[in-house]
């Protein structure tokens, strides 16, 4: 385990988070828009449910890169708590644990933090609020967290003690066990009795104690397979392994009920992928003893474990876990109402309601790493898959024999991440190539694509491209399929295979294409790889010359077409700081500018006119109207993430240019209508979706702006 201070203090953060409240007073002028999200419906791993044991229909759920949600019953919709996390604040987006306060149905809390690598530079953070998410404060943690790491759907690990409020217990991923007691948010302390480096989950009983003092006897679970569960009868100052637990295993959930029966899933593995087997057990503290209550043993052809666990509170004995990673058969809901004596699976008699969302036809749920019964309600409950929940609200139907139905009730429950937008100026507004889930064509942004994603589909897209000429011609490079590339004749409603793709596409990944502004040529830069052009649509390929090779790690270098002249391309090499150029349709390059600022985002070429591109950089933002022979700074501009275009402003013949970035000592979204001459802020600082990883406009509605998210989904924005 990490040696790390027992103590930590840091000031105390009022209100809104610190660093999180642009001063928009000063610097650019501001313009209000109305944000809302291209609507999909979920497309992320949802992680964990939270129902408030004392407040009717109070429901949160946690993501790994999306942030929170908070339910709301009058409209079935869930909101999101977290757009106001900024650019610097983007990986507090990873919500590792969620806990409310049984007393209090206003406060609510977040562990954040995503990763826990040396490479993260940011430490985890708590987030509070005091009006269940409308309103944050923060107070930073000494240690990392896991948001989007193997065990992100066990839990909870951070609770609330049910008698004492003031008292708070985290459990980290691989730094021990933390307190913060009095109310005093920030200052933790490590509990250093406690013997585990990596904690699973926290759980108070509720029955020891008395209210108004600190609940004395509580678990704790550990990443372990040889000791994994731990209790303190003494509000944590010592800690026993409880005798006669499983081996071999690691904790997922743990629940108590209203007799003090602990019940518990195990797995051999954190998930949500690689386990392989699992259990279900329950232990009663009286007398010791364990009981064996597995639905269904894994084995050799039927792998699996068990994660997601909820009990009944209305109606003892009645319990449903779920299994997680069983690939062979598809994961199950199992329910008793015996304590776990017999069980029924649900999913055999199970009728699926995918019409929010019709892309959710082709999948069927995986990555249950949550179930819970609503405290209110015994017919209600929800779980979580590795793209959105399910709800039912019928459950003890299941009891007599007849089938439970489960709708996808993800609205308003956008986590999906982009790597590409196109808005072509014609056909449908908005196309996108999406992780995970392949993409879509969205001829209403405001509806889920009534036929799901692209068809073909093939799991995850990495860049996508229309021909500016011919803008129903679409390109887009995938990561499955028999070949890593796709086109479209009819502005992404159909698609074709290539007839052959490079060979690096396979080996090292797909990388990005680019297509020509007539369509004629193809520009394909996989990972690790020179590029490779096209002149027959796909059909062959030859290898460019001169060109530079791609990286071959997390980040895509991308190919960028001339949006007039068919014959050139230009690539930024962000590795060297230099942009590349091509007259030939991509045959041969040469270093047309160097000495540009690293790890940029996207150069981008402007729609009707020639050899005119931008590009974004953390030194600022770039322009060359030579096809990159030359770049000159935009004035202002300190900081630019991404930057794109849109339709020009009513007396204007240039496209309106979008920017995410930092103008004039203010970080935000931004748009030019005068070729970047003067800025006008167009976010606020509750809309600012964390990490912006595309930004383009839409060439036929002024001032419509799409931002790609990095587990927000897809958000536009429109003048109010």
């Amino acid at each position: 385990m990490k040696i790390l201070p027992s103590f930590w203090r840091v000031a105390p953060i009022a209100s809104l988070l610190a660093g999180l409240t642009p001063a928009f007073a000063a610097g650019p002028s501001h313009q209000p828009y109305l944000w809302r999200n291209v609507k999909i419906g979920g497309g992320g791993f949802v992680s964990g449910i939270v129902f408030h044991p004392a407040q009717r229909d109070l429901v949160y759920v946690r993501t790994d890169v999306g942030g929170a949600y908070r339910w709301n019953q009058e409209d079935r919709s869930w909101i999101p708590l977290n757009d106001m996390l900024g650019k610097e604040s983007a990986t507090h987006l990873g919500v590792l644990s969620l806990a409310v306060d049984p007393n209090n149905s206003n406060l609510l809390y977040l562990a954040c933090g995503q990763y826990t690598q040396a490479w993260e530079k940011n430490h985890a953070a708590l987030l509070w609020s005091r009006d269940q998410g409308a309103t944050w404060s923060r107070a930073a943690l000494p240690f990392k967290l896991g948001g989007n790491e193997d065990g992100r759907s066990t839990g909870e690990r951070l609770q609330v003690d049910p008698h004492d409020g003031g008292i708070l217990i985290l459990g980290t991923n691989h730094d021990g066990l933390w307190m913060s007691t009095g109310h005093q948010l920030d200052t933790w302390r490590q509990v250093a009795g406690f013997p585990a480096a990596g904690v699973t989950f926290v759980l108070f009983d509720q029955r020891s104690g008395q209210p108004g003092n600190p609940t004395p006897t509580l678990y704790v679970g550990a990443n372990s397979l040889e000791t994994s569960l731990y209790r303190s009868t003494d509000g944590g100052k010592t800690w026993t392994t409880v005798s006669g637990q499983p081996t071999g295993l690691i904790p997922h959930h743990a629940a108590l009920d209203s007799a003090g029966i602990l019940y518990l899933t195990y797995g051999n593995h954190l998930g949500p992928n690689g386990l392989t087997d699992g259990s279900v057990w329950k232990f009663n503290p009286v007398d010791g003893a364990w009981t064996n209550i597995t639905p269904v043993k894994p084995t050799g052809d039927d792998k699996f474990g068990y994660a997601g666990l909820t009990l009944d509170v209305r109606r003892p004995g009645t319990l449903m876990v779920t299994t997680l990673d069983r690939w062979s058969k598809g994961d199950e809901i199992f329910r008793s109402t015996d304590g776990g004596a017999t069980w029924t699976g649900l999913r055999a008699k199970a009728a699926w309601d995918h019409a929010a969302a019709p892309y959710t036809a082709r999948y069927q749920p995986h990555w249950m790493g949550d179930i819970k019964i609503d405290p209110f309600n015994p017919d209600r409950a929800i779980f979580v898959t590795g793209y959105g929940v399910w709800a039912c609200g019928a459950l003890t139907a299941a009891d007599s024999g007849e089938a439970t139905r489960w709708t996808f009730r993800d609205d308003g429950l956008e986590e999906t991440v982009p790597a590409a937008l196109i808005s072509p100026p014609a056909g449908a507004p908005l196309l996108s190539a999406i992780a995970d889930v392949d993409g879509f064509r969205h001829d209403d942004l405001n509806a889920s694509p009534p036929a799901g994603m692209y068809q073909p589909a093939f799991t995850s897209s990495t860049s996508i491209d229309f021909a500016e000429m011919k803008p129903a011609q679409v390109v887009r490079t995938h990561t499955a399929g028999t070949g890593r590339g796709s086109c479209s004749l009819d502005g992404g409603t159909t698609w074709t295979l290539f007839g052959s793709s490079p060979p690096p596409a396979f080996t090292n990944g797909p990388g990005a294409i680019a297509i020509s502004a007539d369509g004629g040529r193809l520009l394909w830069l996989p990972k690790a790889s020179t590029p490779f052009y096209s002149t027959d649509s796909g059909a062959t390929w030859k290898q460019s010359r001169g060109g530079p090779a791609s990286t071959n790690d997390y980040r895509t270098t991308r190919p960028t077409a001339d949006r007039v002249n068919p014959d050139k391309f230009y690539i930024y090499d962000f590795i060297a700081g230099r942009i590349y150029a091509s007259p030939d349709g991509g045959a041969t390059f040469s270093v047309a500018s160097s000495s540009l600022p690293l790890d940029g985002g996207m150069l981008r070429a402007v729609p009707g006119r020639e050899g005119h591109l931008w590009l974004p950089t953390p030194g600022g933002l770039f322009r060359s109207t030579n096809s990159g022979a030359m770049f000159s700074k935009v004035s202002g501009v300190q900081e630019a993430d991404q930057v794109g275009f849109g339709k020009a402003a009513p007396g204007q013949d240039h496209p309106a240019i979008f920017l995410a970035g930092r103008v004039n000592d203010v970080q935000g979204i931004f748009r030019s209508d005068d070729t970047g001459a003067t800025w006008v802020l167009i976010n606020d600082d509750q809309h600012r979706y964390g990490w912006i990883s595309v930004i383009i406009g839409d060439p036929r509605t002024y001032g419509r702006v799409y931002l790609g998210t990095g587990g927000r989904g897809i958000i536009y924005g429109d003048p109010q």
